[in-house]
């Protein structure tokens, strides 16, 4: 009869799955860039809860997933003692009284003061995605507030059982370092791009005609190049006039790196570049566009919006920074530019311009490269192994 009971209690508790908790910056990120993760999670039949800043209108889109969303306190504008104490309290009691058996933080107010939080609250199973190590990393001017990262990245990644890398940059920093164990790491190739939904064959085809078009996909930072963006496009249309510049994304008034509106009105009045705003489905405006560029000099994890865009087969120019470059085969799927350079990326699309031909190539080129490297499925696959098995592999 004991035997019975203990059956029928192993049986539910796998029917009913893991209860694991996943926390980024904001509900924005973790919509955007999660819910491939919470899907395949929920399809599996665990327990799925989210966290992260509200407020910016992605909660309900995470509740349609069939996944709660905890609004948490997190100061997205720099290093604040008594925000951060408030972050690491709430997390503790949250997970104190979820009692998950994993949780998983991605960027890097989650990472640290997550995985603290998390071992405090003995939580079983703690895992990180570092998505990218930021503007701290970055600038030089700052190097007091690098110090004080590097210190709070080395107590919480210890903490962790396993912590995931988006590029070999970032990981091979942190460990050189020895801000994370080697043997408790892994590089993912990017955040994974769903190629079914982001593919040319459903899609209508460029429509620029004569008017070749380039697009930068980005929210609209300093650091992610829309000033080099602007120069380079006042340069390319001096030799082509019909060229056309799209700027596609939010303006986060909570980075200190945002673009001022005033310098947005200034550009589109003078008719350099047309800014479209922010929508929730990029693909039909990335479709009419001929190339995809992002002149980043952000210490990014792998760009999405260029992976998104090759999966599409579209061209791409970005820079050679880090995570960047992991998103560029240069020549074959795209142009490789040095960063904070407008007259060499004004250069690449002239390139672009005058080479239809080498643009259709790099699209077919690089949608095959993203199929094979970055599909969605080979992440999860990735995060799932950990998950269950808690690997400690160089490679995840």
């Amino acid at each position: 009869m004991l035997l019975k009971r203990s059956v029928v209690i192993a049986c539910k508790e796998q029917v009913m799955g893991r209860k694991i908790i996943l926390v980024s910056r904001c509900s924005w990120t973790l919509y955007n860039f999660r819910s491939g993760l919470m899907r395949e999670l929920k399809r599996r039949g665990d327990i799925v809860i989210g966290g992260g800043a509200g407020g910016d209108g992605f909660e309900i889109n995470i509740n349609e997933l069939g996944v709660p969303f905890m609004s948490l306190p997190i100061d997205k504008k720099g290093i604040n003692p008594l925000a951060d104490l408030r972050l690491i309290s709430s997390l503790f009691w949250w997970y104190r009284r979820e009692r998950p058996e994993i949780v998983h933080h991605f960027t890097i107010k989650p990472v640290i003061y997550g995985s603290i939080a998390a071992r405090l609250a003995n939580v079983p199973r703690i895992i990180n995605t570092v998505t990218g190590l930021g503007y701290v990393f970055t600038a030089d001017k700052i190097g007091w507030l690098r110090q004080i990262v590097e210190r709070l990245y080395r107590i919480s990644l210890s903490r962790a059982d396993f912590t995931f890398f988006l590029n070999q940059d970032d990981f091979r920093v942190l460990s050189e370092r020895g801000l994370v164990n080697p043997e408790k790491a892994g590089v993912l190739p990017g955040e994974g791009v769903d190629c079914d939904f982001f593919s040319s064959s459903h899609l209508v085809g460029s429509q620029s005609g004569d008017t070749p078009t380039f697009i930068m996909v980005s929210r609209l930072l300093r650091d992610k190049g829309v000033y080099e963006f602007v120069d380079a496009a006042r340069l390319v249309r001096k030799a082509y006039a019909n060229s056309a510049f799209w700027l596609l994304g939010r303006r986060d008034e909570r980075n200190p790196s945002v673009v001022a509106k005033e310098d947005l009105e200034r550009w589109q009045s003078e008719g350099i570049v047309e800014w479209l705003g922010e929508v929730e489905d990029v693909r039909p405006i990335v479709a009419k566009a001929d190339v995809v560029v992002l002149p980043s000099f952000y210490r990014e994890g792998v760009p999405r919006s260029l992976l998104e865009a090759a999966a599409m087969e579209k061209a791409v120019i970005t820079t050679d920074a880090v995570g960047c470059r992991e998103a560029v085969e240069h020549e074959r799927t795209g142009l490789l530019v040095p960063i904070k350079d407008a007259t060499a990326l004004a250069n690449a699309m002239k390139k672009m311009i005058e080479n239809p031909d080498m643009r259709s190539r790099m699209g077919r080129e690089g949608r095959r490269r993203v199929k094979e490297q970055f599909d969605e499925k080979i992440v999860l696959e990735k995060i799932l192994e950990v998950y269950g098995k808690g690997g400690s592999q160089h490679e995840a």
